[in-house]
């Protein structure tokens, strides 16, 4: 098991600018926790320093990046909490590049105390403010709800990205979840951005591929170039505990990863109000 840092966080240089991106989407099973681990993987072989938050009760993205921790263990709930721990106590290595928040399962018994006020909702936004400058990428995995969970890492986050499968419903649900954003948007996060959505479990050999990808397209939303192929690799690198780019790094699901990545660094968001201009121009 990895070990907890103790003093602060890996000291970086001061000119990295933090990227906090959310990857949320209400719907479960549609490739958050794996996107988390593996563009963090991905991120890592370009020498960039990653911090991923753990805010799934289920602990997935833990578990994923084999960290599993009990509740009297400092982590994300710890942060959260009224009284929180200092950040760094919270913080744990995975690698030279890479940082774990992770997440027990006592995180779900903070979901009442989280709606109870507005300031409740920012404590996160205001504990990571110390990480600004020391990681280039705040990835933060989200439940499959839009609980008070979802919506406090969506008001610390200044990006979203919006995995979904392919499939009707998937597609279906992207309204709602565009609209959870433009409320977080307007009332607590006004630099909330919806950076696209990406499409996993991708095989264009299938009509229903080509129909979801359609049918995202005609809601003019942002989308990503890049499309998570379906890969047995992304299992098998899962059991291993490793991202797919170092457990199988000559397969599609690196190359995807990889590409992700890369059209990521440019850092073009897509502004909420251009996205509701477009849809109304349609």
């Amino acid at each position: 098991m990895a070990t907890r840092k103790t003093g602060n966080v890996t000291p970086i240089p001061p000119a990295r600018l933090t990227r906090y991106i959310a990857l949320a989407n209400h719907k479960g099973g549609v490739g958050k926790t794996t996107t988390a681990m593996n563009l963090a993987g991905a991120l890592v072989l370009k020498e960039r320093k990653v911090l991923v938050i753990d805010m799934d009760p289920q602990c997935n993205a833990s578990i994923a990046f084999n960290i599993m921790i009990p509740k009297n263990e400092p982590g994300v709930r710890h942060l959260l909490k009224e009284t929180p721990l200092p950040l760094s106590q919270c913080i744990y290595e995975c690698g030279p590049y890479c940082d774990l928040i992770p997440a027990d399962v006592g995180l779900a018994e903070l979901q009442s105390e989280l709606l109870q006020g507005p300031k409740a909702r920012t404590r996160l936004r205001e504990r990571l403010k110390t990480c600004e400058g020391k990681y280039d990428f705040i990835l933060i995995d989200c439940p499959p709800d839009l609980g008070a969970l979802t919506q406090s890492a969506l008001v610390a986050a200044t990006e979203v990205i919006v995995p979904i499968d392919i499939g009707f419903f998937s597609v279906a649900g992207l309204a709602r979840m565009m609209e959870i954003i433009e409320e977080i948007r307007e009332t607590y996060n006004p630099d909330l951005r919806m950076t696209g959505v990406l499409l996993t479990k991708y095989d264009n050999r299938t009509t229903l591929s080509s129909d979801t990808l359609d049918s995202i397209e005609e809601q003019r939303l942002p989308l990503f170039k890049t499309k998570i192929r379906i890969c047995v690799d992304i299992i098998r690198a899962q059991i291993a505990r490793l991202p797919v780019n170092l457990y199988a790094p000559e397969s599609h699901a690196a190359e995807d990863y990889a590409a992700l990545a890369e059209e990521l660094l440019p850092a073009k968001v897509i502004p909420l109000r251009q996205v509701r201009h477009k849809v109304a121009q349609k």
